[in-house]
């Protein structure tokens, strides 16, 4: 299922957006953005696992948050949610990819818009073959950013093509927070320039799409760990999970590794 296709209905365990919409005294109930017309409940007991005097001390009316389903009632169209089951690596990512769908959803718009066709054709002209190959629609588009230009494989008119470009470079905007911190890392093997050079690749298979990370020396045996993401969360572990690899691999072949903050 591509980035753009949701089931009908959320199911228990998933992660959804809610916007809060009414505060009561044992809950809060909110809109669910990804599913229209429905709505849902956090009681006060899933909000923290802190005892909760106030429940405005970490909800309001319009905030946005992510839950995580515990019960559905499709045909009422009602959820249970939780709050205090949500691990903050789950909400950086659930944003992260919310905020992509909503991008792509809004360049396909635009896009059906200036070319006088529909929004199910045009989902299908450049959706369908991205989905065929596996791809997330976002991933492509922040290709076309860098590149400036289409794959070869999304065979699109000549004026639809230029005008998606055009779409992508103006909608995608790929601002970058950046975080530095020092990688210890040494090796008394014979081969031990090689064995830090594998640790680092191995440290940085955890770069995903649109991120980057890079690892230079300060001098062995420290090295400058920098990485750039689009959220401040999401930087902050993308470098704990890359010096992680490294600091493991490393490990592996007797050496050791530490982070330094």
């Amino acid at each position: 299922m591509s980035e753009l296709e949701l089931p009908e209905a959320p199911q228990k365990g998933d992660l959804v957006v809610g916007v809060v919409k009414r505060i009561e005294r044992y809950g809060a109930y909110m809109d669910l953005v990804e599913y229209p017309g429905w709505e849902a409940f956090v009681h006060i007991s899933e909000i923290s696992l802190k005892w909760v005097r106030n429940i405005r001390d970490y909800l309001r009316e319009g905030q946005r948050e992510v839950f995580k389903v515990l019960r559905v009632n499709p045909d009422a169209k009602q959820a249970d949610v939780s709050l205090r089951r949500v691990e903050q690596k789950e909400r950086t990512w659930k944003i992260i990819a919310w905020k992509r769908r909503q991008k792509v959803l809004r360049i396909l718009h635009i896009l059906a818009e200036r070319t006088g066709r529909s929004e199910a054709e045009v989902t299908e002209m450049v959706a369908g073959p991205a989905r065929e190959r596996g791809l997330e629609l976002y991933d492509v588009f922040v290709d076309v950013v860098e590149s400036g230009r289409l794959p070869e494989w999304m065979r699109l008119d000549p004026d639809v093509a230029e005008k998606l470009v055009q779409l992508v470079q103006q909608e995608i905007k790929l601002r970058k927070v950046a975080i530095n911190a020092t990688l210890v890392l040494t090796s008394k093997a014979g081969n031990g320039v090689e064995v830090i050079r594998r640790a680092v690749e191995e440290g940085l298979k955890a770069v995903g799409k649109g991120e980057h990370v890079s690892i230079t020396t300060m001098g062995p045996p420290r090295y400058l760990l920098r990485v750039e993401a689009e959220e401040q969360a999401r930087a902050r572990e993308l470098l704990e999970q890359v010096a992680k690899r490294c600091i493991e691999a490393i490990e592996r072949e007797g050496g050791r590794g530490e982070l330094l903050r």
